[in-house]
């Protein structure tokens, strides 16, 4: 069986969830936002995802974490993404030290050649390298 990945796109052809779906050439769609946000003990964030409806695209996203409580531990926050398989990609984390009530903003990109089909965001508490609490959302 061929993967979602490999369907000739050029003929418009994707394979979503089992349903074979012809798209239309040359159509452009604006860009609507996606977010996933969520809040764990000491951190809160969010994601927005500027989301065209072509799992091809490359997505302009935005990652934003806050340290909500004056413990000396850091906050941190990734991107989170579902491959054409199913799998989760989990993409790099960003790190906010910069203590308690303070928002650290990130805007980025994301591609991948598997196609993005679900996104979403971890925001975690570490103590160092070891996370001590997270929350998942996706959006």
């Amino acid at each position: 069986m061929l993967k979602k990945s490999y369907i000739a796109r050029a003929a418009g052809l994707v394979l979503v969830s089992g349903v074979l779906v012809l798209a239309t050439a040359g159509s452009s769609s604006a860009a609507t936002t996606r977010t996933a946000s969520c809040s764990t003990s000491g951190a809160s964030g969010y994601s927005k995802t500027a989301w065209t409806g072509d799992p091809y695209d490359e997505l302009s996203v935005t990652l934003s974490v806050t340290d909500t409580v004056a413990n000396d531990h850091h906050v941190q926050i990734r991107y989170l993404t579902q491959q054409d398989s199913g799998s989760t990609r989990y993409w790099p984390w960003h790190s906010n030290t910069s203590g308690e009530g303070k928002t650290v903003v990130w805007n980025t990109t994301a591609k991948s050649d598997y196609g993005i089909w679900g996104f979403g965001v971890e925001v975690a508490q570490f103590e160092g390298d070891t996370l001590m609490n997270s929350c998942v959302d996706w959006g």
